[in-house]
C-alpha cells in the first residue's frame, strides 16, 4: 500500500472498520480519494485497505485507535498529518448504542459516549477545520442519527448526544461556510448493521430498514448541494418534521411507550 499521490484527494473515516463507516471508504475509493481508515479492528481494516486498493489503485491506510479515550482527537490528528499535511475530508463516523434505563447503565459506558459522541468529535472538528478554513477547501460529515429529532427514554444518553451533534454541526455548518467549507450532520434511521446487536436491541419498527449504502450515497449526494441536515429516507424525513412541530412531552412519551412496547415484543 505505497500508492500515494498528493493530487488525489484525501479522507479520514472514523469508525470505518464496519456498517456505514465502510461504506463511506467504499464509496470515496470508488471516486478516487486516498484514505486513511479509523478503527480498533486491526484485522478488519488490513482486509477493507487491501480490498480497497486493489479494486481502485488508491492508497489506504489504517490507524488503530480508541476515540472513546481521553486525548483521541489529538491522536487521531496526528496519525491524518502523518498521512498528509492537508484533510479534504473528516468523517466523524465512530459511535456506539446503548438501550436500557440510564441509571441502570454503567458509569464507565456513559463517560464512554459522552467522549466518543461529544468530546472527540468537538476536539477533532477545532484540530482538522482551522486548516480546511486556511485553504478555503475541504468538508466534515458528522454522522448522528434520527435519535437526535426528539427525547427518546431507554436510549436517553444516545438520543441527547445525538441532538447535540446535529445542533453543533448547524451552528458551525453557518460558521465556515464563508471559507467555503462544508460541514454536514447525517441522520440516518434504522440501518441494516450490526449497531443494534452492539447496542444491545432488537428493534421491529414501522419502517423498513435502510442499507448502509443507499445511507452513505445520500450522505455523498448531498455534500455538493450545501445541505447541513441530511436524512436518507423517507422515514428520515419523517422523523425531522415531528422533531420540528409536534410539542416535545408529547414526543417523549411517544418514544417512551414505542421503546416500551418494543422490550416486550
Amino acid at each position: 500500500m505505497t500508492n500515494r499521490d498528493a493530487t488525489r484527494p484525501f479522507a479520514v473515516i472514523t469508525g470505518a472498520s464496519r456498517g456505514i463507516g465502510a461504506e463511506y471508504a467504499r464509496a470515496l475509493a470508488s471516486r478516487g480519494y486516498d484514505l486513511l481508515l479509523v478503527a480498533r479492528d486491526r484485522a478488519r481494516l488490513d482486509r477493507l485497505a487491501e480490498d480497497l486498493t486493489t479494486q481502485h489503485q488508491v492508497h489506504a491506510d489504517i490507524a488503530l485507535l480508541d476515540l472513546a479515550e481521553p486525548e483521541a482527537a489529538h491522536r487521531l490528528y496526528t496519525a491524518a498529518r502523518e498521512f498528509r499535511p492537508a484533510v479534504d475530508l473528516l468523517i466523524n463516523n465512530a459511535g456506539f448504542g446503548s438501550v436500557g434505563e440510564f441509571v441502570a447503565m454503567p458509569m464507565a459506558r456513559i463517560q464512554a459516549m459522552l467522549r466518543l459522541h461529544v468530546n472527540t468529535i468537538v476536539e477533532s472538528s477545532r484540530l482538522f477545520l482551522p486548516g480546511m478554513i486556511e485553504r478555503r477547501s475541504g468538508a466534515m460529515i458528522n454522522v448522528a442519527s434520527t435519535a437526535g429529532f426528539m427525547p427518546i427514554a431507554g436510549m436517553t444518553e444516545y438520543a441527547a448526544t445525538k441532538t447535540f451533534l446535529i445542533a453543533f454541526s448547524e451552528a458551525l455548518a453557518e460558521e465556515v461556510r464563508p471559507y467555503a467549507v462544508r460541514v454536514q450532520v447525517c441522520c440516518p434511521g434504522a440501518t441494516l448493521t450490526d449497531f443494534h446487536h452492539t447496542a444491545g436491541s432488537h428493534p421491529k419498527g414501522p419502517f423498513k430498514a435502510q442499507t448502509a449504502e443507499e445511507v452513505v450515497a445520500a450522505s455523498l449526494n448531498a455534500l455538493g448541494s450545501g445541505r447541513t441536515v441530511v436524512t436518507t429516507h423517507w422515514s428520515g424525513t419523517l422523523t425531522d418534521w415531528l422533531g420540528r412541530w409536534v410539542p416535545r412531552g408529547v414526543l417523549a412519551r411517544g418514544a417512551a411507550w414505542w421503546m416500551r412496547r418494543s422490550k416486550q415484543r
